[in-house]
């Protein structure tokens, strides 16, 4: 398997790049699916969180719907994604046969016993579907003790986008340090040129996200050797009063913002600069909705201090199946590889970086789509995920609870982070994590 970002693809077509450029949508055909039809009537669902690339893939999937086979697939809203997969896999008899996971998820789930572990499936199809062409640094990201429960579909990294024409205006340029993004939201704020300054995605579970990142970028840990919860430290109190330092640039419902609120915020012209997913990048282009085409550039995100990691992480999409289904897994799996083929994952280059390093460090392509320099940067500035502990998920939701209300309601930050590492532990002892 080979590194992402390094070296240089694997060379395409002329023919395949110009598709793949072509791309404007996730209403592209997708490549014809080579799965034959199982003797029985089967349905595999396909489930996840909307956005264009993975728009594009849940069609991929569908076009394999023929004869005796029907793909289906449908989308929420991250936090009500997770609420009701979390609630199907409980049950121990998952309607659901195809998941779309990140890291995070992949810890949690796949800790729980709820996800299928691919080993097996991979070693037998790696051949036929070329899988060594996926990065193993994403490969590592859903490996939970040398068991792989997904396989990734994208590089995504969370980069500033900003609006080059007031930048350019106001003669500034994209900030390398928390002190430099100050002073550039100051100026913004005083020029008015856009309703607003900034946003950034905090609603559900984006919220403990960020803290993630800028605590982890002030290296911050979660817990100590002795599973104690320690992110009501030092850093993790700059952490929170940071992010309540940015709320002052950004809409009154940040909290509430998912990535869909940010993007439009960006298409429709209200909102000046963001740190968000590169899989938002080509929404931007998008002349049907959007009003700032030709007008967005990317830069790395920005760091707490020169010299330190970058208030961002390296990390990627992935497909999962549930471990629950009754759907034969290898049919399930065999969907997934139709879904990654070469022929789709050209097609999704121009919503985003894909998993294959043949695509993604293609010259051509890399030359195309301007926010994939940016996250090359940011993947080797990127803080740790965070940890693969069973115990991580219970940290990360009361966190982002109690982060949450404190934000929200004016609260003492020092206060909502004592009680939730006190409430985090509280559980921790309840589920046998601790005694």
């Amino acid at each position: 398997m080979k590194k992402l970002i390094v070296g240089i693809g694997l060379a395409l077509s002329l023919a395949a790049i110009t598709a793949a450029l072509s791309v404007g949508s996730a209403q592209q055909t997708a490549a014809a699916c080579t799965i034959k039809a199982p003797a029985t009537a089967t349905t595999i669902n396909v489930f996840g969180f909307r956005f264009p690339m993975m728009e594009y893939y849940f069609s991929a999937a569908e076009a394999c719907s023929k004869d005796t086979l029907s793909v289906k697939s449908s989308f929420l809203q991250p936090a009500q994604y997770e609420t009701q997969v979390n609630t199907a896999l409980a049950t121990g008899n998952s309607p659901y046969q195809i998941l779309h996971v990140n890291p995070r998820l992949v810890a949690d789930w796949g800790n729980k016993g709820w996800l299928l572990p691919l080993n097996v499936l991979i070693a037998k199809y790696k051949k036929q579907y070329n899988l060594d062409d996926i990065s193993d640094k994403l490969i590592a990201n859903t490996t939970l003790n040398g068991r792989q429960y997904a396989l990734p579909v994208n590089f995504n990294s969370q980069v500033q986008f900003f609006r080059k024409d007031v930048f350019a205006e106001l003669n500034l340029k994209p900030a390398r340090t928390l002190e430099e993004l100050t002073a550039v939201l100051e100026t913004l704020k005083k020029a008015g040129k856009t309703k607003y300054p900034l946003a950034i995605s905090l609603g559900g579970g984006a919220l403990a996200g960020e803290f993630h990142s800028v605590y982890a970028a002030l290296g911050g840990s979660w817990f100590d050797g002795n599973k104690k919860p320690t992110f009501n430290n030092a850093n993790g109190l700059k952490a929170a009063q940071t992010i309540r330092d940015l709320l002052e640039y950004m809409p009154p419902a940040v909290l509430n913002y998912s990535n869909d609120d940010v993007m439009v915020g960006l298409q429709q012209g209200d909102i000046a600069l963001s740190k968000i997913w590169i899989t938002r990048a080509s929404a931007m282009e998008d002349e049907k909705v959007s009003k700032v085409v030709g007008k967005i550039d990317y830069a790395p995100a920005y760091k707490m201090a020169a010299g330190g990691l970058g208030v961002n992480t390296a990390e990627g999409d992935a497909l999962a199946i549930a471990a629950s289904s009754k759907v034969d897994a290898d049919l399930s799996f065999r969907v997934m590889m139709e879904m990654l083929g070469k022929s789709n994952q050209l097609n999704a280059a121009a919503l985003g970086m894909v998993s294959r390093d043949s695509i993604a460090t293609n010259p051509t392509l890399v030359a195309k789509n301007r926010a994939w320099v940016a996250a090359a940067a940011n993947a080797r500035q990127a803080v740790p995920l965070r940890t693969t502990v069973p115990y991580q998920a219970i940290a990360t939701t009361i966190l982002g609870n109690e982060l949450r209300l404190a934000l929200a309601n004016k609260t003492d930050l020092k206060a909502a982070l004592d009680l939730a590492a006190k409430k985090t532990e509280d559980e921790m002892r309840v589920q046998g994590f601790i005694k």
